[in-house]
């Protein structure tokens, strides 16, 4: 009988208790009655899809595949909804009296191109009957996604930058400048979420040249730049 154990390193384990504990903010920003509570969820949603693309790739370097074959063919990747979920919950958090229209759903409609991505991957997987992240389809689009949920997020962060800086213009002047604090700890986060974004152009060349693009050596980036919320 053939055993199979998991190649599981303090890396791994690090990974494992940020899903937990990411999981664990996830539900107490979704649940807990709070003022604008529409903000929170947005929030956790960008949450999710930093935490599903992780636990992608975490599943990719443990090996999970050896015990659940077609785990791979999960639609865990949805990186070009990060970007509007994170304008969007700072456009709340500066506006909560707004309403959300049926036009704002145009931000996401990127995210139907990913999925169609994935839709071939998972076409290719059946078809040869590998991981999808072995298939041609990955190899030749994923790149082009990475670029894509890059720029898009990079887009999305600016306008936020603006959004704050158009809450502060909105405000009545009160004979100082303490009025500017209110927001000033959403501004830190997403200026230091933007600073950690921005590393992934070198990281992403590093890993493609020293590690031949292996997509577990990815996850760092995106562990680092779990620290935004």
């Amino acid at each position: 009988m053939d055993t199979y154990t998991f190649h599981i390193n303090t890396y791994d384990l690090a990974l494992f208790g940020t899903i937990f504990i990411a999981l664990t903010f996830i539900l107490l920003l979704w649940f807990t009655k709070k003022i604008n509570r529409a903000a929170n969820r947005l929030l956790a949603l960008a949450m999710v899809t930093i935490v599903l693309w992780i636990g992608r790739i975490l599943g990719i370097d443990i090996g999970l595949s050896t015990y659940v074959t077609n785990w791979s063919r999960l639609p865990l990747q949805f990186s070009l909804a990060l970007g509007p979920l994170v304008f969007f919950y700072v456009f709340k958090v500066t506006r909560p009296e707004y309403k959300f229209r049926s036009k704002d759903l145009l931000h996401f409609s990127p995210l139907l191109l990913e999925l169609v991505v994935q839709a071939l991957e998972i076409r290719d997987s059946i078809n040869t009957g590998v991981a999808t992240y072995k298939t041609p389809a990955f190899q030749q689009l994923n790149p082009i996604l990475q670029l894509l949920a890059f720029v898009s997020v990079t887009i999305y962060l600016y306008l936020a930058h603006r959004q704050i800086g158009s809450f502060y213009r909105g405000l009545k002047f009160n004979g100082g400048d303490r009025y500017r604090n209110e927001l000033l700890w959403l501004d830190r986060l997403l200026t230091a979420f933007t600073m950690l974004w921005l590393l992934w152009i070198p990281f992403t060349a590093v890993n493609y040249f020293f590690y031949h693009g292996k997509s577990g050596n990815s996850i760092i980036f995106l562990c680092t730049s779990f620290s935004y919320p």
